[in-house]
């Protein structure tokens, strides 16, 4: 957990993500001045009044207040900025997500045929898989180093992009505006769905997914406005100068203070690490989407939402629960034995008990806890039954033979022609 001694000191000890050691640094120079001079002082090298230029503290506090009033100010923006990006990211997902369960959900009372259902179920998926990963990659590669755009922007595992046309993926590679473009295939894909009978949901309900399509969309362009604008410049650069004087004339100030080297050391040293400690905080966070170690973790998002689509296609999301003969449906008696926890109710259950996948994801316990989501998906891809004959979820497990994103693997982009062309997004070239 976060909380008890031993996560206190794992916090105070941890490297990856930490800003202590740069801001140790900045602040050493600083406290070794501080003691220079003082120990210059008292060994009589320098006299005792020709630093002492400061002979009222009121100008240098409210200089230090300043300072800390700028750079507090700064970091509050930076957190409001961040938590704006980490709740679009979420709600991008959540949407998208809930716009394909509720879509799958209108196959269940569907006249078509099963294949025809499949393939538009394969379809959808497909295509929402990679769209998220799409608006991910983007989102991270405007603010990436241009020697990184290149792998992060390919990285993210989505379901099967084989299974798609070697037409549509040549169409995908070469567009400078993914996301875009899958939002349009997406909608297309309904409607030919709805046009065809493959769905055939209340116009009420399949307004309603279009809304959460929509809502997605606009999570994007909020999650995308944070990672493309950045913190104001001159606001930023003030900062910087103020701190860099308010670095260089510390020790000068700081010594006058104190009797001792040691505690000249220390004081400039305090005063010099806060100030660069909350501008470094503010400068990690102003952008939650990037390659740094307290950026967002797409992958593990992309995992996630990769694992809850094919979900939508698993065989017991088709059936839900139903009632056996027994079950109380009369729930006036206050004595009826109506309310058990889960773990009575699984107690005569056969199987194991999974738990949630958030739970290694996000807070393992251990390395070897982190969820192999390769592993999970085709283990629990679920063939579908249609006329005694069995016809296969529209996934293959060609999906993991290539980590790109967009492109296709080597035979098919080998076959269009595209093995060689690749493209950034415009939004990219203006930064």
């Amino acid at each position: 957990g976060n909380q008890g001694f031993r996560a206190f000191v794992h916090r105070l000890l941890q490297c990856r993500g930490s800003i202590f050691p740069r801001c140790a640094l900045t602040a050493l120079p600083s406290a070794l001045v501080a003691m220079a001079l003082k120990y210059s002082e008292m060994f009589g090298w320098i006299k005792e009044d020709e630093f002492h230029f400061l002979t009222n503290s009121a100008p240098w506090t409210s200089f230090s207040a300043l300072i800390g009033f700028l750079v507090v100010f700064r970091t509050s923006q930076g957190y409001t900025r961040f938590w704006a990006g980490c709740s679009a990211a979420h709600c991008m997902r959540n949407d998208w997500f809930n716009m394909c369960a509720l879509l799958t959900s209108f196959c269940h009372t569907s006249k078509a045929s099963q294949r025809e259902i499949a393939d538009f179920q394969g379809r959808l998926v497909r295509l929402v898989s990679i769209m998220h990963a799409a608006a991910l990659a983007e989102l991270e590669e405007i603010n990436a180093p241009i020697s990184h755009k290149d792998v992060s922007s390919t990285s993210y595992e989505v379901i099967d992009p084989a299974g798609l046309d070697p037409s549509s993926l040549k169409a995908l590679k070469m567009s400078p505006s993914k996301v875009e473009l899958l939002f349009t295939w997406i909608q297309i894909t309904i409607t030919d769905s709805v046009a065809k009978r493959v769905i055939d949901p209340p116009p009420p309900m399949l307004a309603g997914a279009w809304t959460l399509l929509c809502k997605g969309m606009e999570s994007f362009n909020e999650a995308l406005r944070i990672s493309f604008i950045p913190f104001p410049f001159p606001y930023a650069q003030t900062c910087d100068f103020l701190i860099l004087l308010h670095w260089a004339m510390t020790p000068f100030i700081g010594f006058q203070w104190v009797p001792s080297i040691f505690w000249a050391g220390l004081l400039s040293f305090a005063q010099v690490f806060i100030v660069q400690a909350l501008n470094a905080i503010a400068s990690e966070i102003e952008n939650p989407f990037g390659l740094d170690a307290n950026d967002i973790d797409s992958n593990v998002l992309q995992d996630e939402m990769n694992g809850h689509l094919l979900l939508l296609l698993q065989s017991c999301v088709r059936h839900p629960p139903e009632l056996v003969a027994n079950a109380c449906r009369d729930f006036s008696d206050p004595l009826l034995v109506t309310r058990l926890s889960l773990k009575s109710a699984f107690g005569d259950i056969e199987g194991h008990h999974a738990h949630s996948s958030r739970v290694t994801l996000f807070n393992p316990r251990h390395p070897g806890d982190l969820v192999d989501t390769r592993k999970c998906i085709l283990n629990n891809c679920q063939p579908l039954e249609a006329d005694d004959q069995k016809i296969e979820v529209p996934f293959s497990p060609r999906a993991f033979a290539d980590p790109d994103m967009i492109s296709p693997p080597k035979a098919v982009a080998a076959r269009n022609g595209t093995a060689n062309s690749h493209w950034h997004h415009p939004r990219q070239e203006l930064i």
